[in-house]
């Protein structure tokens, strides 16, 4: 089993090393985040993994279960908190239409001082 555990956790710690470089190494914001949101994500899941498989005890598994549910749900969230954060902020070339920056603009004619009002929903006012 220690060979198995082995291979899981040197994974996961190379895709962990992997997104770090990433978020060094890309040029643009978004691939930054996204770099730092995908790989240690998985990283993290396979060492989890590793460790459950060299540990062997059933109340570290159901621990580092909670550990990978915490990591899926908060990581998603915070990558996107830190991207809207630096929208505007930094200069970035899109592939497509900006669906951001037409809310905004939207909002900013409505007058809506509330981030999280949006002019077209139904029953706005």
């Amino acid at each position: 089993m220690g060979i198995v555990a082995s291979i899981f956790m040197i994974t996961g710690a190379t895709l962990t090393m992997i997104g770090g470089i990433g978020v060094i190494r890309f040029r643009d914001l978004m691939s930054r985040v996204h770099a730092a949101a995908k790989a240690p994500t998985l990283g993290l899941m396979l060492v989890a993994v590793g460790a459950a498989i060299e540990i062997g005890t059933f109340d570290a598994a159901v621990a580092l279960v909670l550990v990978v549910v915490l990591q899926l749900l908060t990581s998603p969230v915070a990558t996107h908190v830190l991207a809207r954060a630096s929208y505007g902020q930094v200069d970035m070339a899109l592939d497509g239409e900006d669906d951001l920056a037409a809310f905004l603009a939207a909002r900013a004619e409505s007058g809506s001082s509330d981030p999280d009002h949006d002019p077209d929903a139904p029953g706005a006012p």
